[in-house]
C-alpha cells in the first residue's frame, strides 16, 4: 500500500483548513494552531506552496496566506509535487544506464499519479464536510 509522505498530508490538511476560510487570509501560525501541526514545518511547506504559485502571501499587519486559485483547480498531484523535495519514489526509479521501461513499478507510480491529478482540494473538503463512509 502507498501512503502519501507526511509533508503533502500536512500540505492538504493546512490547505484545507485554509479553503475553509472562502478566500480570506491567515497567518500560518494561526493555521498550524488549528491543525495542530509544527509552525516552522508548516512555514517552509507554505513557502514551497507559494513557489509553485498554489498560496498568495502578504507580509505586514493584516497578512497572511490565502489561496492564489479555487480549490477545484488545485489538484493533489499539484500539491504534493510543490512540497516534496523532487525525490522519485525509490520503486519506480530506473537507473539511467539500465533501461528498463514498462517495469511494474513504473505502471503503478503513474497509475497513483493519475489518481492524485484527478482529486482536487475541493473534494477534499467536501468529503471532510460529509464523509462518505463508503467512498473516501
Amino acid at each position: 500500500m502507498t501512503n502519501l509522505s507526511l509533508t503533502t498530508g500536512y500540505a492538504i490538511e493546512a490547505l484545507a483548513c485554509l479553503a475553509k476560510q472562502g478566500g480570506i487570509s491567515m497567518r500560518v501560525g494561526e493555521i498550524a494552531e488549528l491543525t495542530e501541526m509544527p509552525s516552522p514545518y508548516l512555514s517552509k511547506i507554505f513557502q514551497r506552496l507559494g513557489e509553485a504559485g498554489i498560496v498568495e502571501s502578504k507580509r505586514g499587519f493584516k497578512g497572511g496566506v490565502r489561496l492564489s486559485r479555487l480549490p477545484e483547480d488545485i489538484s493533489l498531484l499539484e500539491i504534493s509535487a510543490a512540497v516534496e523535495s523532487g525525490k522519485p519514489c525509490p520503486h519506480g526509479h530506473v537507473r539511467p544506464e539500465i533501461p528498463r521501461p514498462n517495469t511494474f513499478w513504473q505502471a503503478f507510480h503513474q497509475s497513483y499519479r493519475e489518481k492524485l491529478a484527478a482529486v482536487t482540494l475541493a473534494e477534499v473538503l467536501a468529503y471532510e464536510n460529509n464523509p462518505d463512509p463508503v467512498t473516501p
